[in-house]
């Protein structure tokens, strides 16, 4: 068996091979909570949601929270906002421990690799408090956590016709990384503090869409942002509306950051003057889901001083479990390259 794990600030996927068969889970990592009334429990237990109990709250957690919090006009509560681990939260850590238990299977042998990436804005050798919680998780599971950029696993899932050769940039919900790679090996690596919750946070304050819970505290309506931002009658290559105009510039922002970014990065590097170009582009992440994204950003790379000379530019074909897939690619590459050196 191999497996990888895709620690997502908003979704939790893990994708193991077993036996030459492909196994995915996911869970989302929001959650709603409900005052602890008896007509709210029968309201659960009618709607056939599995709920728990905290204090005076009932909390429904992951996916079943989405639908219910649709029903009843409230928000579901990110567990890791901004993609950072609440460490002044017991409850969120724990109910964050039980998604990542539900995801993963115990390892046959331990000590056996998972590859894994880290949520929001953070570099795969800091040492941070989100490094360290799921790297604990990932062992009590009997796995030994290796973490990767989740910009190079989106070159490593969708490149391998190109020898794993190009850019790979991951727009997820807390932040957008983005890599540089060359026959699998990464080069250059750039993170952004921002993505698709800065898009929709923007969007939802300058329309003021919000949303109260029981208790009557203000959220900020993502939900309604993400349902337009993803229809297909959204462009953000060709705006139509005044509202599309606004999410057009907010996306130019976006992508402009992160190419700014990783342009400051690239030129620091000698060797990639030895590179073969034009190099593809391929984008992953919810952000990158709206129409007209892949000609934006072709668009702005054709407006900017890019060090590198770029092919193309699409969006991965199954972006749910690109990043999963990518990171289970590079297991089994490293399993058979490690796997006879232990036979010797």
């Amino acid at each position: 068996m191999t497996i990888a794990l895709d620690l997502g600030t908003r979704h939790i996927r893990s994708l193991r091979r077993e036996e030459g068969r492909l196994f995915g889970r996911t869970n989302l990592a929001e959650y709603i909570a409900l005052p602890d009334t008896p007509g709210h429990r029968r309201l659960l237990e009618r709607a056939a949601s599995s709920f728990g109990r905290c204090e005076d709250s009932l909390l429904v957690i992951g996916e079943a929270s989405v639908e219910l919090a649709e029903t009843l006009q409230l928000p579901t509560i990110p567990l890791m906002p901004k993609g950072r681990l609440p460490v002044d939260d017991p409850l969120a850590r724990q109910v964050l421990a039980s998604l990542v238990d539900a995801v993963m299977p115990a390892a046959r042998s331990k000590g056996q690799p998972c590859w894994m990436t880290i949520p929001g804005a953070i570099f795969e050798e800091s040492e941070s408090p989100e490094r360290i919680f799921f790297s604990q998780l990932v062992r009590l599971k009997g796995f030994e956590p290796l973490v990767v950029s989740s910009g190079r696993s989106v070159i490593l899932a969708e490149l391998g016709a190109n020898g794993f050769t190009g850019l790979g940039f991951d727009f997820g919900a807390g932040a957008t990384r983005a890599s540089l790679a060359y026959h699998g090996e990464e080069i250059a690596c750039s993170v952004l503090n921002k993505g698709g919750h800065w898009i929709d946070m923007r969007l939802a304050d300058s329309e003021d869409s919000v949303l109260y819970d029981s208790q009557g505290n203000r959220y900020l309506d993502f939900s309604a942002i993400t349902r337009w931002k993803e229809s297909k009658l959204v462009s953000v290559l060709n705006p139509l509306s005044e509202r599309e105009q606004r999410l057009s510039l907010l996306y130019e922002e976006l992508i402009g950051e992160m190419l700014a970014q990783l342009r400051a990065d690239v030129v620091k590097q000698t060797s990639i003057a030895q590179l073969p170009q034009p190099l593809p582009l391929v984008c992953s992440g919810g952000v990158s889901r709206v129409s007209g994204f892949a000609g934006l950003v072709e668009e702005m790379l054709r407006d900017t001083m890019f060090p590198l000379e770029i092919s193309h530019v699409r969006c991965a074909t199954e972006a749910d479990y690109t990043v999963a897939r990518g990171s289970l690619i590079l297991a089994e590459l490293e399993e058979t390259v490690i796997t006879p050196a232990r036979v010797a």
